[in-house]
């Protein structure tokens, strides 16, 4: 019975024209860069304390670079998202 369901579910959604369902954010772009924001600083904050007996430049460094590799992931996927929405649509 539940494959008869999902065969006219398919159906409706050919009728329509949705064959996918609308592709939606589930947070604002702004509340998530203040997210990611603080969870870098604190993740650098954090990471500069426990780095442990180096010398307090080698500590900020560690602390600057765990930081900031929160940033380059971002970056990469929203990259590649957007990417494959561009290729999607045209």
């Amino acid at each position: 019975m539940e494959i008869q369901l999902s065969k006219k579910k398919k159906e409706n959604a050919m009728k329509t024209g949705k064959t996918t369902p609308e592709s939606k954010p589930w947070i604002p772009i702004r509340s998530g860069l203040k997210v990611i924001t603080l969870v870098s600083i604190l993740l650098g904050i954090w990471t500069a304390w426990h780095a442990g007996n180096m010398p307090i430049h080698e500590r900020i460094l560690w602390g600057v670079a765990f930081g900031g590799s929160i940033w380059v992931v971002f970056l990469l996927a929203l990259s590649i998202n957007r990417f494959f929405r561009q290729r999607k649509q045209g």
